[in-house]
């Protein structure tokens, strides 16, 4: 656990998120306070020293008087800061959410201002950006009101960013995990809400621009957050719930054909009375997969 339950100030908390910082330290931060959505939710860190096994004592990052902020996602920019995505609720529900960014280059301590990348109601984050190799930036979002995903798309080093193609399927898909291939092409991941209870997938041959018709494979997904990461070797390894209708086993799965097939898995955490929920994985420089999720 990265803190006690009970000693971190807040009743419960969700959506976890987690970098890499530059010396080798890993950041994760989430959203907490009395439940989703409550007026004293704000966004929590702490910092795992690398070689150490107990976190530092949480801290918040971010806390909008009188509103509720929501799904943060960590990530260590190309110019060497941490950058910081998440949303805050302007009203009462997550489709009056906008999403914000900030970054810090001294660890948290401090941070600029935030700027909101959308004035639109209902765009969401979930998870962490990708940096392409034409120089692109492409960050993961969603529809709270429509239920479909969508990328920001950043050229100039996170200064503006456009929107790409919807990706709309049959049932509602969102929350996109993305990585690219040895072709250059991407492969994006979805929550989905389908009865038939199989994660959404598509891919993009120019960048994220657009995106193709979603399809489904045998990967389950129980209407919960997913995320994937690509390894040094070209394998991908998959953070899920493997169930189509439970939040329970929390897996991670390898894929060695790009995303094909996911024959390789291992459960982190197996228990029929539990929920582990919303993993965020990312690999570090000496090659370790880290995993943070929400337990029960």
């Amino acid at each position: 656990l990265i803190f006690e339950p009970g000693s971190a100030g807040f009743a419960e908390c969700h959506g976890s998120t987690l970098t890499e910082l530059p010396d080798g330290d890993i950041m994760a931060a989430w959203y907490g306070g009395d439940r989703e959505r409550a007026k004293n939710v704000a966004i929590y860190a702490s910092i795992l020293k690398k070689g150490e096994k107990n976190w530092s004592r949480p801290w918040i990052i971010h806390d909008t008087p009188d509103k509720s902020e929501g799904n943060p996602v960590l990530w260590l920019g190309p110019d060497g800061d941490i950058w910081f995505f998440f949303v805050t609720i302007h009203r009462e529900t997550w489709n009056e959410a906008i999403i914000y960014f900030k970054k810090s280059s001294d660890r948290g301590a401090t941070w600029s201002e935030p700027v909101a990348l959308t004035e639109k109601f209902g765009w969401m984050t979930r998870n962490k950006p990708l940096l392409l190799r034409n120089g692109d930036i492409l960050l993961p979002i969603y529809n709270e009101t429509m239920f479909d995903s969508e990328f920001l798309i950043s050229g100039d080093g996170g200064r503006t960013w456009k929107m790409s193609s919807i990706i709309r399927s049959p049932g509602t898909n969102l929350q996109p995990t993305v990585v690219q291939l040895a072709d250059g092409s991407l492969l994006t991941g979805m929550r989905t809400g389908s009865k038939n209870g199989l994660m959404w997938w598509s891919r993009s041959k120019n960048n994220g621009r657009k995106w193709s018709k979603p399809y489904t494979t045998d990967v389950h997904n129980p209407h919960s957050a997913c995320d994937m990461v690509m390894l040094d070797n070209g394998h991908i390894a998959l953070a899920f719930n493997d169930s189509p209708t439970d939040r329970n086993p929390l897996t991670v799965a390898i894929s060695t054909d790009e995303g094909v097939t996911w024959p390789h898995k291992r459960d982190l955490e197996r228990d029929e009375a539990g929920s582990y929920s919303y993993p965020a994985i990312i690999k570090s420089s000496d090659g370790l997969i880290h995993v943070t999720y929400t337990y029960n």
